[in-house]
């Protein structure tokens, strides 16, 4: 069955986790018949992808449903009118999603997070279905705020008779979403593999992500100078993300110049061909405080690369649902900064053939739980429920 279906991006980040499993979803269900009008609110990074998609590209300018950064004396000096500013542009951006959603004679709205807001709002005065993908804590992960309180958000989206995708049960517990209207639906992050990548292994570990406090680079820095102090041999670290945060970059920096790391690790930026770095490292660190789901990791998994992850939150979530999968550990969960160091000293000596059945492990785990089809079949069942006007 067809749909006519609007989804609102609130980034245009080639890289970023939300955008690879957008990207997923919607090649997925578009072979399903969906017609996709996509909505994004500038006109960078992946839209040169979605156009070449064939998709249906609008561009909107928005804000988050936050409230603006307050990390210096300007940011409080135009706080106010940076909010007052933020009311009416997203205002201005409901009644041109309206306005799209009408034109495309759309039956649903599906936003792909929970801190975009005019989606729901566009929707809701047109009496069209609208779906909030959580794919974040929000406070925990972002340090956001939602607009104008955490509690007045809620009411909101629940008198919105919204329906919601939750990324992890974890993330579905911390927003105590209405069950009868929420599911909990894993990201797919690629097609089904037959078999496992087997590449050589370089002498390296390497850490994927934005360069910010909540990805907990800092933490990861730390352990691997103690583990540095224990063994001269320790295997580099790659550092492949790109900085979001100018503040915590310099800290990053002047920690690696202070304690002469600068010798031992490389800063590589954002990489296209992330996958390459995984099919060749000897592991990925996450060292994440709240993953929301950790999509570097289940990539990681994808590509035979052993994970070393915070045992905490998506992370977590994954290193349980492939331990009870499987019967035996998927990778090396830690909980202590002394814990990471001694992975980090084990894993630099542990012979292939000892870590091969973790690698097989996490390869059966990802493709039963985390493929591109299973996602986007279980995401259409969720819009045929929900336009077949099933109880949902």
């Amino acid at each position: 069955m067809a749909f006519n279906i609007a989804y609102i991006l609130n980034s245009t980040l080639p890289n970023a986790g939300s955008t690879k499993a957008f990207l997923s979803l919607l090649e997925g269900v578009m072979r399903l018949e969906v017609r996709p009008t996509v909505i994004v609110p500038d006109d960078n990074g992946v839209c040169r992808t979605l156009r070449e998609m064939g998709v249906d590209l609008h561009m909107v300018r928005f804000k988050h449903n936050t409230y603006p950064d307050l990390n210096s004396a300007k940011d409080a000096i135009l706080f106010l009118p940076r909010i007052a500013g933020r009311m009416w542009m997203n205002r201005r951006a409901s009644a041109a999603v309206k306005k799209i959603l009408l034109e495309r004679r759309i039956q649903l709205v599906h936003t792909n997070v929970s801190v975009v807001s005019v989606g729901m709002t566009a929707a809701q005065s047109l009496g069209i279905p609208h779906v909030f993908h959580f794919r974040e804590y929000g406070d925990l992960d972002f340090g956001m705020r939602y607009f104008p309180s955490k509690d007045i958000f809620y009411r909101r989206i629940a008198q919105s008779g919204s329906r919601f995708i939750c990324i992890t049960r974890g993330v579905m517990a911390h927003h105590n979403l209405p069950v009868d209207r929420t599911r909990v639906i894993y990201d797919g992050v690629k097609k089904h593999r037959d078999t496992m990548p087997d590449e050589d292994r370089g002498n390296y570990f390497m850490y994927a992500g934005r360069i910010e406090p909540t990805k907990g680079l800092i933490e990861l820095l730390k352990a691997y100078r103690e583990a540095l102090s224990a063994s001269e041999h320790l295997p580099a670290l790659k550092i492949l993300g790109a900085p979001s945060d100018a503040n915590y970059s310099q800290e990053v920096m002047s920690y690696v110049l202070n304690h002469h790391l600068d010798g031992h690790l490389e800063f590589l930026g954002e990489k296209d061909n992330i996958d390459h770095y995984m099919a060749h490292a000897l592991a990925i660190i996450i060292p994440s405080r709240f993953e929301g789901f950790g999509f570097c990791m289940t990539e990681a998994m994808f590509n035979g690369c052993i994970v070393c992850g915070y045992n905490n939150a998506g992370t977590k979530e994954q290193f349980d649902n492939g331990l009870q999968l499987t019967g035996a550990p998927i990778g090396f969960p830690y909980n202590t900064q002394e814990e990471l160091k001694e992975l980090l000293l084990r894993l630099s000596t542990t012979a292939k053939a000892e870590l091969d059945p973790y690698r097989q492990r996490a390869f059966r785990a990802v493709n039963e739980l985390y493929t591109a089809e299973t996602h986007a079949n279980t995401v259409y069942t969720f819009y045929r429920d929900i336009l077949g006007n099933l109880n949902v």
